[in-house]
């Protein structure tokens, strides 16, 4: 119990003295946690909204469509067919244009009557349901039309009344909730609900088709149901279409088909970002943890205790960020999965494998960024821990004979990559993660079916919107993760080398060459990391696209020197700030 509670007390001062640290901690890990937590979950929150809003209006398992002009022999031949335990009447619907506030679209006008029916039963949501003379809008077609209750709509040339809003799975949200179109190709449309009488008064000699709902003993059984009431694709000598309730789900995921990817692939990027911001914070705070360990030591804990004490607070960080970002993908979750608000909104708890792979995550994340440096700590003998000795440069002849022509900042600039190898890796690794989403969203953009609008005049977009949604959130995510890394490193570059700048600037060199110097450090894994980065980027793209897409040169050359130009800006700031404190305290303090 007392090593617990003297655990406990080092890991609390520690945050109370550092705060921000263990606030950037937080942060990187939560980002790629949620991100990934959220891609895992939004297919399960498709699915878990779908059948609460099934629940909820007796939704069908199977909707029959003819165009038969006596639909009874049809629905009696399908309500008699074994597996079929309830039925709706035959409802007749046409397609037609809906106008409101200056504005059209195609939508499903279905006839219904005030008596709830034994199946799709739409749950009103603003106002109440038909009545003659008024008008019900399906929920995701009223959002995009712009109206509510007390509106007014025209139909087929006709007024009417907004009396109600409400939620249906009996089709697919909008844009796919016109099912009412016969045969032959069929359009993107809404669905609005009249009484009987209305609907055939509006439909006047348009051709019209009826929808008979049924459910089944045995939903998840409805393909065998299909091939046992239609042999050899018979349909009884009328035109007969029918779409199942797995059809109408598989409608509703497709508007995150390309967003799941985004934000799963994302997630496993700002891990890598994550990464770094890991180790930059750790590289920053290695002297006062080589210290700590050693001043334990000298009291007599041993390495495997040590190691544990450098560990407690990252561990429990690390656990915290799981937590928080399995939450916060959950609770988001059912917002990216219904993206035109026709469904009910299930917030449910993580899958198991959601939760597992979120963890993993973090782990591998907390465990890539603070695991070395911990073991290298707690490994080093007390003596040379405490005395924190100067560290000689290894030497490199080879390297120093190449460069040796160099002007000489470029030459101080590489002699720094070459010292401290890892923290150019760091860097390189930022960058190229940085360059793949920033890839990936300019190809999407060069895509050209791709329009960033939804509504009316593209009734298709939602799907593009959402798409482009996720990967500029992702990215700008990732971009904001980077910039920090790019500052967490250049200032530890610039403390860890201060020593042998001083000296090169006591040597003649100017803090001008000093700063270009460090820059250089910088820029060059940068530049690999782009050069990597940006086909990478391209290649992921594809994958998951259904044609093959290349973005202009000159966009991509655009954004590689943006990224380039960023990260040296950033870097210029803590070099500028090294070069400003005089040479001979620098000599005095600091690790070499």
């Amino acid at each position: 119990m007392g090593r617990l509670l003297l655990l406990w007390r080092l890991i609390a001062r520690d945050l109370r003295r550092r705060p921000g640290e263990a606030v950037m901690f937080l942060l990187a890990v939560t980002a790629a946690t949620a991100s990934l937590a959220l891609g895992m979950a939004t297919d399960d929150a498709v699915g878990a909204a779908y059948l609460k809003t099934r629940d909820a209006t007796a939704g069908p398992d199977v909707t029959a469509i003819t165009t038969a002009a006596d639909p009874s022999a049809v629905a009696e031949r399908l309500a008699g067919t074994p597996g079929v335990v309830a039925h709706s009447d035959p409802v007749f619907a046409f397609d037609t244009t809906v106008r409101a506030h200056g504005r059209s679209a195609r939508s499903a006008v279905e006839g219904r009557d005030g008596e709830p029916s034994a199946v799709d039963r739409p749950l009103v949501t603003s106002g109440t349901w038909v009545r003659s003379g008024g008008v019900v809008v399906e929920h995701s077609f009223a959002k995009v039309l712009g109206v509510d209750v007390g509106d007014r709509v025209t139909i087929s040339g006709r007024d009417f009344p907004v009396v109600g809003i409400a939620l249906s799975v009996a089709t697919g949200v909008y844009p796919g909730s016109d099912w009412a179109q016969g045969p032959g190709t069929s359009d993107y449309g809404g669905r609005v609900w009249l009484t009987t009488a209305d609907t055939r008064a509006a439909a006047g000699d348009a051709p019209g088709v009826h929808l008979i709902r049924l459910k089944l003993s045995d939903p998840a059984a409805v393909a065998q149901w299909i091939d046992a009431a239609f042999p050899q694709d018979d349909r009884g000598g009328d035109w007969v279409n029918v779409r199942s309730w797995q059809d109408v789900l598989d409608q509703d995921t497709k508007f995150i088909m390309f967003a799941r990817p985004a934000l799963v692939v994302g997630g496993w990027l700002l891990a890598g970002a994550a990464v770094v911001t890991l180790a930059a914070l750790t590289a920053l705070r290695a002297g006062r943890d080589n210290r700590r360990a050693g001043l334990l030591k000298a009291v007599g804990a041993t390495p495997g205790a040590v190691a544990v004490v450098l560990l407690a607070q990252h561990l429990l960080l690390t656990a915290l960020a799981a937590a928080l970002g399995l939450t916060a993908g959950s609770l988001l979750a059912p917002e990216l999965a219904d993206p035109g608000a026709g469904l009910i909104n299930a917030v449910s708890p993580p899958a198991t494998d959601t939760v597992v792979g979120t963890v993993l995550l973090a782990a591998v994340v907390a465990g890539a960024g603070v695991l070395g440096p911990v073991l290298r700590a707690a490994r080093t003998s007390t003596v040379d821990t405490l005395a924190d000795p100067a560290q000689p440069p290894v030497r490199h002849p080879r390297l120093n004979a190449v460069t040796a022509y160099l002007p000489t900042s470029l030459l101080i600039g590489v002699r720094l990559l070459a010292r401290r190898p890892g923290r150019a890796v760091l860097t390189a690794v930022g960058a190229g993660v940085t360059s793949v989403m920033v890839t990936a969203l300019l190809t999407l953009h060069a895509v050209p079916d791709v329009k960033i609008e939804y509504g009316l005049s593209n009734p298709g977009g939602l799907r593009d919107i959402v798409t482009v949604r996720t990967l500029t959130g992702v990215t700008c995510v990732l971009v904001a993760l980077s910039v920090l890394n790019t500052v967490f490193l250049g200032w530890s570059t610039a403390v860890r080398a201060r020593r042998a700048l001083t000296v090169t600037r006591a040597l003649g060199a100017t803090p001008g060459q000093v700063v270009t110097a460090l820059c250089t450090a910088q820029l060059l894994p940068a530049a690999l990391g782009v050069a990597v980065g940006t086909p990478a980027g391209l290649v992921l793209y594809n994958l998951f696209s259904r044609v093959v897409v290349v973005p202009p040169g000159s966009w991509l050359l655009l954004a590689a020197s943006a990224v380039l130009l960023t990260a040296g800006a950033l870097t210029a700031l803590p070099a500028w700030a090294h070069t400003r404190g005089p040479a001979g305290r620098a000599l005095h303090t600091g690790p070499a």
